[in-house]
């Protein structure tokens, strides 16, 4: 006995972009968004001109402070006292999930015009806390932009 064969019926497969399109914009928003945050976290300052270590892995910045030339603290676009910068510093130590003082993640972003007395006031500060390290921001040699 023969079967009559049958004609494979064509499948098509609906892909749904509507979706993945939404998804795109999203991401797109949130990486114009933490760009932006980047910026707010560096004030204009005209830093040090030395090579400095060379990094090819971006590190996690912590917390970000600006000396100006006239000696003022920046943090986040806040122009901060000695004692409100301690405050800032313990928050961020609190923040990074109970991890000691010597493991807090600070950067010093100092005008290389300015007073060097504002930086190891600041520095001494961070000492006093118990703040293990911090980083200094450096502009290569030769390179332009802030």
């Amino acid at each position: 006995m023969r079967f009559p064969r049958r004609k494979h019926a064509e499948r098509r497969l609906m892909l749904e972009l509507t979706p993945m399109i939404d998804v795109v914009f999203l991401l797109i928003i949130f990486f114009m968004t933490t760009a932006q945050f980047a910026r707010l976290t560096r004030a204009d300052v005209d830093l040090p001109r030395e090579k400095g270590e060379q990094r090819h892995t971006p590190e996690e910045e912590g917390i970000v402070i600006n000396i100006t030339r006239d000696g003022r603290v920046i943090v986040s676009n806040e122009t901060v006292t000695l004692d409100r910068l301690e405050e800032l510093v313990f928050d961020e130590i609190e923040r990074s999930r109970g991890r000691s003082a010597e493991l807090a993640k600070v950067m010093i972003r100092p005008d290389r015009n300015g007073s060097t007395d504002r930086l190891n006031d600041v520095i001494t500060r961070l000492q006093g806390m118990g703040v293990g390290g911090a980083r200094l921001a450096t502009e290569v040699p030769g390179q332009t932009g802030r």
